[in-house]
């Protein structure tokens, strides 16, 4: 009688196969321009469909199943796939699946994009592994979008930086004063600037990221300037530095025949943002001029001067409003306060009228606040004048 052995199981390995899976354009186009004169789309899908239809390119090891795959379903969506499938495509006025004439699953696109708001077309599609007869889903997605055609094409521009920085430092004052910068707004058409008989422009502010708004009539009368003596806004913006920190200015324009639009009918618009601050290389030092050596009972006159330096140039005398420098006297007593001896550039005292201790010896140092920025001086919200002039004050930081 024969003998049978145990059974033993051969082992079928398969490899991974490596595909290329997207969605092929079969016919028509994936960008639309819009002619914003004529306003007909080109070329208008609902005459000129997009006919679309995902693809694998498959390649396996073992040669089985290699080349271009069948696709046995597909799940067409308009943007990506939401859990409840709200937005699976269906055959409508818009799209249509598989066709006549077209490739099984495909997707017939007569639907237009509006500009500057690409479409994304999704396709999660199956084809079968005949190697183990299941089935490989596969997703991939596709834009659609819209160009504007406009032959005038109008824009706006400012003839400053978008971020423009200023320092105090370098400020070239005017016979009052005043630092004074301008921005210009122009309007073209293409290449073409627009006439100002036909481009109305609007000046807003917007100080430390407070939000955008309507510049003040008493920002008008003290520093800034841009109207014409009609009362409507030029393209031509006027302020006086010293009164701006952080401060943003928006030109809006549009372009008009006949009746002059109102602001609210903007169609452009160009921001410049301004910043007033000191270099940040500013040093500041302080040198013993005179009295070097103090006698026993300290009542020798001693003197000294704050060297304030940019990038290592001593930043001179004439500066000096843009600084608050304020000298304090430090005893080596414990529990001592310090004292305020004086302020200005240089300082000049004897060490034994400020009362310390001389048996634990003095100490000398200078606080320099910055200049930060010019305010108007206010009472009860409204700006204080005094002899017709307003009233401002420095503050410093």
């Amino acid at each position: 009688m024969a003998i049978k052995t145990q059974q033993k199981d051969i082992p079928v390995h398969v490899d991974p196969i490596s595909f290329i899976a997207d969605i092929r354009v079969m016919s028509g186009n994936l960008a639309q321009t819009y002619n914003q004169d004529t306003k007909e789309y080109e070329p208008d899908r609902s005459v000129v469909p997009c006919l679309l239809m995902p693809y694998v390119q498959v390649s396996d090891p073992e040669k089985m199943m290699s080349g271009e795959q069948t696709v046995t379903g597909v799940e067409w969506y308009e943007g990506a796939p939401k859990s409840d499938g709200s937005n699976r495509i269906s055959d409508n006025d818009n799209y249509v699946i598989s066709a006549e004439g077209a490739p099984a699953y495909s997707l017939k696109v007569k639907k237009n994009v509006p500009v500057n708001s690409p479409m994304q077309i999704f396709a999660v599609y199956t084809i079968t592994d005949t190697r183990k007869n299941t089935e490989v889903k596969i997703e991939r997605s596709i834009n659609l979008y819209t160009a504007l055609y406009d032959t005038k094409n109008y824009s706006l521009r400012i003839n400053q930086p978008k971020s423009l920085s200023l320092d105090p430092l370098r400020e070239s004052a005017d016979s009052s004063g005043r630092w004074m910068h301008t921005i210009t707004a122009q309007m073209y058409s293409g290449l073409q600037a627009v006439s100002d008989s036909n481009a109305a422009y609007w000046w807003q502010i917007n100080e430390n990221n407070t939000g955008w708004r309507d510049i003040t009539q008493d920002e008008l009368d003290i520093y800034i300037s841009g109207k014409s003596s009609d009362g409507n806004w030029t393209k031509s913006l006027t302020f006086d530095a010293r009164f701006v920190r952080n401060t943003s200015f928006r030109c809006m324009a549009r372009f008009f025949e006949g009746v002059r639009p109102t602001m609210t009918d903007a169609s452009l618009s160009a921001v410049c943002s301004v910043s007033v601050q000191m270099p940040k290389s500013l040093n500041v030092q302080i040198r013993q001029i005179a009295g070097a050596k103090v006698n026993a009972s300290m009542n020798t006159t001693v003197k000294f001067e704050c060297v304030i330096t940019d990038n290592r140039q001593v930043v001179g005398t004439d500066k000096d409003k843009l600084f608050y420098i304020t000298w304090k006297g430090h005893s080596g007593k414990a529990g001592v306060s310090d004292k305020v001896i004086g302020t200005g550039r240089t300082i000049s005292f004897v060490p034994s009228s400020l009362g310390f201790d001389k048996t634990y010896g003095m100490s000398i140092y200078a606080e320099v606040s910055m200049y930060a920025v010019t305010a108007l001086v206010t009472n009860s919200g409204k700006v204080m004048v005094n002899n017709n002039k307003v009233v401002t004050a420095t503050k410093f930081e």
